[in-house]
């Protein structure tokens, strides 16, 4: 589980929203100077993040919390964020490709079909995010805000 520390600043009755600082290990590197992640990361350093969390443990707005993604999202995330609308997008202009030969249409609905198929890769990708655990997860209050 990767966990960091965030502050409540919206709550739902199982959703709220936190904020975190960003933050990178480029400061203890030796090479930031000549790397662009290091470049980047200037200006990335002291700006926050808004996210949606789940929320079993009740934070309400201003308690510091722990929130925490499963490691297996961070292998699994950027190949269902990528590569499953991809194959989607093809599998569609392959179908489209199939129908406009056998009824003698053109490309314009190869292009239909495989943007079609994007389409529903992205849909799909939008339920795996929602139904599958891809989102992070309060797992504990640290402090609790002023009230």
């Amino acid at each position: 589980m990767v966990e960091e520390t965030a502050r409540v600043i919206v709550k739902s009755e199982t959703y709220a929203w936190v904020t975190a600082e960003r933050r990178t290990s480029c400061h203890a590197c030796t090479v930031s100077q000549g790397c662009g992640t290091g470049s980047i990361a200037k200006y990335l350093i002291g700006k926050s993040i808004a996210v949606k969390a789940s929320n079993p443990v009740g934070a309400e707005v201003g308690d510091w919390v722990i929130v925490g993604i499963p490691e297996r999202i961070l292998y699994l995330g950027p190949f269902v964020l990528y590569v499953v609308p991809l194959l989607a997008m093809f599998l569609g202009a392959g179908f489209g490709e199939t129908l406009a030969q056998h009824w003698g249409w053109g490309e314009s609905l190869v292009v239909l079909s495989g943007l079609s198929g994007l389409a529903a890769g992205l849909l799909g990708v939008r339920y795996v995010q929602v139904e599958r655990g891809f989102e992070p997860q309060i797992l504990r209050t640290v402090s609790k805000g002023n009230r």
